[in-house]
């Protein structure tokens, strides 16, 4: 029978009926690994490879004539043939799994280090390598990412009646340790394709770690394994099989594009690993489930990272390889402080933000590319660059509670709405004012910095100062962490009724005040001491309550406390027009979000926008264009008296007196 062969099974029931294959002799394994040296592969690959080949002749043959298939970056050159299933390994950093992952900087919850992504092995040649600290270590996770695997994307039915249709994505992978004595082990790892490799290994009660550690460092236990399973049709007949063995012949091999060269895109300098995980979307035996949006963008995030952290021909790496490991949180807590990192969440939250957002034009690039690794989106938007930098600063959190949805959604949620704020934009490349390497600032330096920028009217004209931003991004990390947040989802709770700011509206009222400034201060002191967050005065003293205790600070109080209000008494001066100027801008974005409104109501329940098909009266339409017209003219003649008399600046001096912003 061939590979297409469609029989009545015994019983009844109808299935595949694969070919009735044999151990290979040595003589044609010895073949094969002649002829895959010298294509850039280690002397371990090699031998992994010739040994998986179900048929050692067939692969050898399609080798003078490969398969060349685009990704983005680079070409990867594969060779389909067939594998022993015994042979294979699930991905240990497989994507479908990122939303459970428990994360060693989320503290004694993280039941199960996180391994690093793989990194292209010495040589440039098509092969990844992973560093562990033990066996013990990838062994368990091996054996963890099957039991989650088969569990969220069951597949072991339709493979046990029809073998695995699709060819799973192969790639060499070499492990080595941080501990001597153990040697180094050499896998065949699934770039795509674990879930079916998993729902195999359990139609035939393989443990991964069985297959990584026993059977690739001994040929003769590998080989009487899969024997075991070719006497069976031998010695019983096909017919005679119980259905439960049928299926499990069925999956004892494995169809394979086996990745045997890579050329990378002579400008993109696309490395190997990364050329690897831009493969994506090969079809399971049938759909697969959906992976989500959070647990794409913490696929997204590593691959963020690793573009961050990889220097190109014309521009340095923007993050070091141990900020890398800070940031996807895969270093425990006594890790981080001993390579000098803050051990407060919120210095980590900030320093992502400050690496995933900040930076400018040069920055949002390099996350482009990083996201774009990943998806079909050329053009990925700041609130894509946004929702990667929160799952990132997420992962502790949602280790140390174990995931609970009820905590971390909302969360997550308000987090991106917070970060969304502008002003993070333009925070500086180099070292923050407060918690980074080397800074020596205190927090207390912060906060005076803050006041400074709120006394002179940053904030109330629109634009935070850079302190102020810096503070705000730390203190909305704890008011939203926080077990009682104290700053919730707009229109959500207490708030709905009367208050349906953004987060970064809050946010940007709340620090354009003195007293603001003073409370995130508070907020981000407490929070660092695990203490809970309590409201303070307009000198930053705690406000009690009748019963003598701290008051709470909740998003209510917080937003009434800080409503958007004109923020000045004052009729005169730099400080009254600053205020005013916070009411135009007020209203020049409340006058776009009405426009769009207006637009966005249908003519008719199920059918487009109204004004979009019908219009709207001209009459109406010209008084209010008229109206806005002579107020563009007026802020115009404004912006070039500013110019005019900043141009007037004093050489001798270098300073300009007429520029008061």
């Amino acid at each position: 029978m061939n590979d297409e062969t469609t029989v009545e099974q015994h019983g009844g029931g109808v299935g595949w009926q694969p070919e009735p294959y044999v151990l290979p002799r040595f003589n044609a394994v010895d073949n094969l690994s002649d002829a895959l040296i010298g294509r850039g592969l280690s002397e371990k690959a090699v031998e992994a490879l010739a040994r998986a080949a179900v048929q050692p002749e067939d692969m050898r043959r399609k080798l003078t004539d490969v398969n060349k298939l685009r990704v983005q970056g680079g070409t990867l050159h594969i060779v389909e043939t067939r594998l022993w299933s015994a042979s294979v390994l699930p991905h240990p950093a497989n994507p479908r799994e990122y939303g459970r992952r428990s994360y060693a900087l989320g503290g004694t919850s993280a039941s199960l280090r996180i391994l690093p992504e793989p990194e292209p092995a010495p040589g440039d040649g098509p092969e990844l390598q992973i560093r562990v600290p033990r066996p013990d270590d990838l062994a368990q996770r091996l054996d963890d990412a099957k039991e989650r695997l088969i569990k969220d994307n069951p597949l072991d039915d339709d493979i046990a009646a029809e073998g695995v249709l699709q060819p799973l994505m192969v790639v060499p992978m070499t492990v080595s340790y941080d501990n001597a004595p153990h040697r180094p082990a050499s896998l065949l790892i699934t770039a795509d394709g674990s879930s079916r490799i998993s729902a195999v290994h359990q139609l035939l009660g393989y443990r991964p770690s069985v297959i990584a550690y026993d059977w690739s460092h001994d040929v003769r236990k590998f080989r009487r394994e899969v024997n075991r399973w070719l006497r069976l049709p031998q010695k019983q007949g096909w017919d005679s099989l119980s259905p439960a063995d049928q299926g499990r012949l069925r999956a004892l091999t494995v169809p394979a594009r086996v990745v045997v060269g890579f050329e990378s895109d002579t400008r993109a300098g696309v490395r190997f690993h990364t050329a690897v995980r831009n493969f994506i979307g090969l079809t399971h035996i049938r759909p697969p489930k959906p992976y989500g949006s959070a647990v794409e963008n913490e696929a997204k995030g590593d691959a963020v990272l690793d573009s961050l952290a990889e220097p190109t021909r014309s521009r340095p790496a923007r993050i070091t390889r141990q900020e890398k490991l800070w940031f996807a949180a895969v270093i425990n807590e006594q890790e981080a402080a001993d390579e000098g990192f803050s051990p407060h969440q919120d210095v980590r939250a900030a320093e992502i933000v400050r690496a995933v957002l900040g930076g400018g034009t040069g920055t949002a690039r390099r996350v482009n590319e990083g996201i774009r690794s990943l998806t079909a989106k050329q053009r990925p938007l700041r609130e894509d660059r946004v929702d990667i930098a929160v799952e990132l600063i997420l992962r502790p959190v949602r280790t140390a509670k174990n995931d609970l949805l009820a905590y971390v959604r909302p969360r997550r949620a308000v987090l991106q709405r917070a970060y969304r704020l502008p002003e993070i934009e333009e925070l500086p490349t180099d070292a923050l004012l407060e918690g980074g390497l080397d800074s020596g600032r205190p927090l207390e330096e912060l906060r005076t910095a803050a006041a400074k920028e709120a006394a002179e009217g940053l904030g109330a004209s629109g634009r935070l100062g850079m302190a102020q931003t810096e503070l705000a991004v730390k203190a909305a990390y704890y008011m939203i962490t926080a077990d009682t947040m104290a700053l919730q989802n707009e229109g959500s709770g207490a708030a709905r009724a009367d208050d349906s700011r953004s987060a970064v509206g809050v946010l940007r009222a709340m620090l354009s005040q003195r007293r603001g400034v003073f409370q995130a201060y508070e907020v981000v002191r407490a929070g660092r001491l695990g203490q809970p967050l309590h409201e303070v005065d307009e000198d930053g003293a705690p406000i009690h309550t009748a019963e003598g205790g701290y008051r709470i600070l909740t998003d209510a109080r917080v937003r009434q406390t800080y409503n958007g209000e004109i923020l000045t008494e004052a009729l005169v001066g730099m400080v009254a027009v600053r205020a005013r100027w916070a009411t135009v801008a007020n209203s020049v974005e409340n006058l776009s979000r009405a426009v769009h409104d207006m637009e966005s109501i249908p003519a008719d329940e199920g059918y487009g926008s109204l004004v979009r098909r019908d219009g709207w009266d001209p009459e109406q339409i010209e008084k209010a264009r008229r109206s806005l017209d002579k107020t563009s003219r007026k802020l115009a003649d404004w912006a070039d008296l500013h110019s005019d008399q900043r141009d007037g600046q004093d050489p001798d001096t270098n300073v300009d007196f007429l520029n008061p912003w």
